[in-house]
């Protein structure tokens, strides 16, 4: 047999990837030569199948990775279990490297696929022995937790798991070069859908609004796929078809994937916008907490995302000239009106300590004055040669500085103050700045809690329960 397929030692643990160790062990009876032809065979023909699937998600379906399992984006050991009416394979995600293992066991399926599995998947051949498989797979326990208090309370308790019957499908197997019959292939991505409605909020306007939660999650078990090969025959199994059926396993989970979007999404077409706006935002928070050296990165970070600044904006100008002094950003609002703006670094104070304004404020206030002075006295050549068309004599500013964790109360009423003072005037910290963010992109696409990492919320129409119910 070929040295990539000698004797090794592998090690499963419940819940972790499959070693495979470098050292070889000791077989005391060596299989026949056509009893390893048969073995390399279909070991070369995995291989260059995930060869082909990670080549083909890397280049050609590169946009479309997301999409697909990560067992074939990212593969890592292949276990394939040679039972005495089948095969088994085990995908599991990648440690250290990628390789194929081999099993050989004097075993039917229905014995093997526990083992395999960690108890995930039962086959069997007669439905009654099936139906004595109860309670299989690993438990999941659903927690509702109290914000305010941390205290958790239990709200399901369910078991995963999957049971099939051995049995020839209606009419003849697949032929070659189609994939060989698979009576199930199992990925480790389970989706939890919960359907809940806002009892309780501080705006209104939300409150009765019906929601579905959607998490995608993980079972505690080391592989990400499991297909289960019955009925089968070396015959169908050559590395000359492995590219086919890469691309076709590819395919349908990119359709798939991409049929249940678009279904959720016709539930709620603001949801991608949500979880767009909700991952902004999440890396403009995590950029403004990062280390001091922070204000170059911040400084592009809003340049090439404007809208924090203002989410309602039709058309921004970066860095405009207006006189002899450059603007941050001069933004044409939905409403017609214009907004020019002014950063100033997010580590500087706005008040000292005995109360008064930071010279860096003062400096702010000035240079929106400043612009203001040149728009008015040179409003038609403003309005024809730089394109901020309808803009008035007196449009609005916008002053973004220092931290909300410098100001007092005191501060706080002394901004007011400020603005009343100049009713056309906005003076945020770099925190207020996301917070009015997040309440104005909610105001019009809904709330964004819960828009991060695996779990989605979809807001539906107010109609939809009652369909569904009826």
């Amino acid at each position: 047999m070929n040295e990539d397929y000698l004797p090794k030692k592998i090690v499963l643990t419940p819940g972790k990837p499959i070693q495979m160790l470098d050292e070889s062990i000791e077989v005391l009876e060596p299989l026949p030569s056509n009893k390893q032809a048969e073995i390399k065979q279909i070991a070369d023909t995995i291989k260059q199948y995930l060869d082909e699937a990670e080549n083909l998600i890397k280049n050609k379906y590169n946009e479309a990775e997301s999409l697909v399992p990560e067992h074939l984006k990212n593969p890592g050991i292949a276990l394939v279990s040679f039972c005495n009416d089948g095969l088994i394979i085990r995908y599991d995600r990648k440690l250290e490297k990628k390789g194929i293992g081999i099993a050989i066991v004097e075993k039917e399926i229905s014995e093997v696929a526990p083992l395999i599995s960690e108890n995930v998947i039962h086959c069997e051949y007669d439905i009654d022995s099936l139906n004595k498989k109860h309670g299989i797979g690993p438990e999941i326990t659903m927690y509702k937790t109290d914000a305010s208090t941390g205290h958790s309370i239990e709200i399901s308790k369910v078991k995963i798991g999957f049971r099939s019957l051995i049995k020839k499908p209606v009419g003849s197997l697949p032929k070659p070069p189609q994939k060989p019959y698979c009576l199930l292939s199992v990925y480790n991505q389970l989706e939890i859908n919960i359907i809940g409605e806002l009892l309780d909020d501080a705006t209104t306007m939300r409150k009765g609004r019906q929601f579905l939660i959607r998490s995608l999650i993980k079972l505690p078990v080391g592989w990400e796929c499991v297909e289960i090969f019955p009925f089968f025959s070396t015959e169908g199994w050559k590395p000359e078809y492995a590219k086919v059926w890469a691309e076709n396993d590819i395919l349908k989970s990119i359709v798939r994937n991409q049929l249940r979007e678009a279904k959720l999404n016709s539930l709620d077409p603001n949801a991608a916008a949500r979880q767009q706006y909700a991952a902004l935002l999440t890396s403009y928070k995590s950029l403004l907490d990062s280390h001091p050296d922070r204000e170059e990165a911040l400084q592009k970070f809003l340049a090439e995302n404007p809208s924090i600044l203002c989410p309602t904006f039709i058309r921004v100008w970066p860095k405009l000239a207006l006189g002899n002094r450059v603007t941050d950003f001069v933004f044409k609002e939905a409403s017609g009106d214009y907004l020019l703006v002014e950063l100033e670094k997010s580590t500087h104070k706005l008040f000292l300590a005995n109360g008064h304004t930071s010279r860096e404020l003062n400096h702010a206030r000035g240079q929106i004055l400043d612009w203001k002075r040149y728009i008015e006295d040179n409003l038609a050549t403003v309005q024809r040669e730089l394109g901020l068309r309808d803009i008035s004599s007196n449009p609005k500013g916008l002053i973004v500085i220092g931290r909300s964790s410098s100001l007092t109360a005191s501060n706080r009423r002394k901004m007011v103050a400020l603005e009343n003072e100049s009713p056309r005037l906005k003076i945020l910290t770099y925190d207020d700045v996301l917070l009015n963010a997040k309440i104005t992109i909610e105001n019009f696409l809904g709330p964004l809690d819960g828009e991060m990492g695996n779990t989605e919320i979809y807001y539906l129409p107010q109609k939809w329960l009652s369909i569904e119910q009826s």
